[in-house]
């Protein structure tokens, strides 16, 4: 039998998790150089796409 439970966007709940630290000095997991993580990543997964082709991952220099 499938699951078929709707998830939440994740966007929307680490925006929420921001705001919360934010606002209410809540601990916040997430650094810059992960988000330069996620955007490394996507771009990555873009040009895969588009060359049609496994790409190398190289490590972020910081």
């Amino acid at each position: 039998m499938p699951n078929n439970n709707p998830y939440d966007n994740a966007f929307k709940i680490e925006w929420e998790m921001f705001l919360r630290h934010a606002v209410k000095g809540e601990p916040f997991e997430h650094t810059l150089v992960e988000g330069a993580k996620g955007v490394q990543l996507a771009e990555l997964g873009y040009q895969a796409w588009q060359e049609r082709r496994w790409v190398e991952v190289p490590a972020l220099e910081v």
